[in-house]
């Protein structure tokens, strides 16, 4: 097999390279021109140790056709068996024009299946159950990230390509290391829960009401796509890499409260009355002191949670599936507070 990567190098990518190296075949990676992109790519490159079956390809997202050399398209043009797309959140360009550029770019190369990285959060507003067949009902979208993402979904739907669409919900640590590369979801509270170890465990810190999540570590998103995108005759289907399991917000924060030594977090009001507090001039200086920008609370929370048919099907006896999140918290709280704190 054959493979065009873009985002390679990003969190998700620097773990799914490994899978895809289990399988034969050369895997091209999309590197921005330039010195830092391509220290970046030889660090993964070292890490991967796929030696010369990794290769570089020059490109950018912001260029047609990816910026990519015309007669390397030629070259390869039917070659290409996937196409994995997992750069559409870093998309430079308004409405989707990376992601356009990437259909293009797999169009000319005849490629046989386009595997494209979306999120959950294209659910935007909905509520109740947000199924892997939704897509464009009516949902407001509050933030840039989910309208790029929307967008980029609907350029790849509306394709000749063959396509696979995945929605992760909130990737965070690597299950059995910890490790990570970026700050999200939960670890946005960690300073605050390292804080609040300095008060008696029998304080309890009173927050709002924080709403149901959803998280997943990075190495069962990286298993599973590789083990769904090599399944025959899934196309043009929507899989959501989710936890079937519903989770509030602060159950799962109280779990790293534990490893912090931190009282737990108690909900005691609607996040409106909060916001409302913070509006009062002088009030909101608290949270960005401990790492909680006000836009993070705003969107803490997934008002829908989603159903994994298709997905739980897709992995049905692989062995593929989503550890409870008590099983690695300590790791995850490990990590950070070695290599972030």
């Amino acid at each position: 097999m054959t493979y065009l990567v873009t985002g390679a190098t990003g969190f998700i990518g620097r773990f799914l390279i490994p899978e895809l190296l289990k399988h034969e075949g050369d895997i091209h990676v999309l590197v921005r021109p330039g010195h830092a992109a391509a220290d970046r790519f030889a660090c993964c490159a070292q890490e991967w140790a796929g030696g010369d079956r990794v290769r570089l390809v020059h490109g950018d997202l912001g260029a047609p056709k990816l910026g990519i050399d015309p007669t390397w398209l030629a070259r390869h043009r039917g070659s290409i068996e996937h196409v994995f797309h997992l750069a559409a959140g870093y998309d430079p360009t308004e409405r989707g024009g990376g992601t356009r550029h990437l259909v293009d770019a797999a169009e000319e190369l005849n490629a046989l299946r386009l595997h494209h990285v979306s999120t959950v959060e294209v659910a935007g507003s909905c509520a109740g159950s947000f199924t892997e067949d939704m897509f464009d009902y009516g949902q407001s979208l509050a933030t840039p990230m989910q309208r790029a993402e929307f967008e980029a979904e609907r350029i790849v739907r509306e394709s000749t390509l063959r396509w696979r669409i995945y929605r992760p919900s909130i990737v965070i640590g690597h299950s059995r290391t910890g490790e990570i590369d970026h700050i999200d979801g939960p670890y946005h509270f960690f300073r605050l829960l390292r804080m609040a170890a300095q008060l008696p465990r029998l304080l309890p810190v009173l927050v709002p009401e924080l709403g149901e999540t959803n998280m997943v570590p990075v190495d069962f998103v990286a298993r599973a796509l590789d083990h769904i995108a090599h399944q025959p005759d899934s196309d043009k289907i929507t899989y959501h890499l989710v936890d079937p399991r519903r989770l509030r917000a602060v159950e799962a924060l109280n779990l790293f409260a534990d490893e912090a030594g931190a009282p737990h977090l108690v909900e005691v009001m609607p996040k409106r009355t909060l916001g409302m507090l913070l509006r009062v001039p002088g009030a909101n200086w608290l949270l960005p002191r401990v790492g909680v920008a006000l836009d993070v609370l705003e969107h803490s929370e997934f008002t829908c949670w989603f159903d994994c048919r298709h997905a739980s099907a897709a992995l049905a006896g692989s062995g593929i599936k989503v550890p409870p999140l008590d099983a690695y918290a300590p790791r995850i709280w490990k990590y950070w507070i070695e290599n972030w704190v």
